[in-house]
């Protein structure tokens, strides 16, 4: 890299007649505004998989830093119970830049899902669907934004 540097130093020395000075500065504006171009994306981010009672918590956490949601994975703990906790949750998310209000859930009847939150002024944004292995029920993991 730093031959790189050098290299490209010298040939805008040659070709444009710029002192050392003027070529450092440029440089470094160059990379200054390179970084700030890279650096501000807002990269996604993934969580573990984790319970569904914790997956609540993760949730405020990350509203908390200023994060959101943008799509909930769900699966099947092979747990016989049928509560939130006994499905596994991953959550992918980013820096929230718009500032939208955002919340995330679980049903069964995903029509039903929608209508409950719409009632309340937030839209689907995504879901997924997995199915229960023991007693074949189908659950919606959901995220909605308002």
């Amino acid at each position: 890299m730093t031959a790189f540097y050098f290299v490209w130093i010298g040939m805008l020395n040659i070709t444009m007649g710029l002192t050392v000075n003027n070529i450092r500065n440029f440089c470094f504006l160059f990379v200054l505004t390179l970084g700030s171009i890279l650096g501000n994306s807002a990269a996604a981010e993934t969580t573990d998989w984790m319970s569904g009672n914790d997956a609540f918590a993760r949730a405020d956490k990350l509203r908390s830093f200023g994060m959101i949601v943008t799509r909930m994975e769900c699966k099947d703990s092979g747990q016989r119970s049928l509560d939130v906790g006994s499905a596994l949750v991953r959550m992918h998310y980013t820096r929230n830049t718009k500032m939208l209000d955002w919340v995330i859930d679980g049903w069964n009847h995903l029509e039903g899902n929608k209508e409950y939150w719409a009632e309340r002024g937030y839209r689907l944004a995504s879901y997924t669907l997995f199915v229960r292995k023991v007693s074949g029920l189908k659950l919606y993991c959901t995220v909605f934004y308002k």
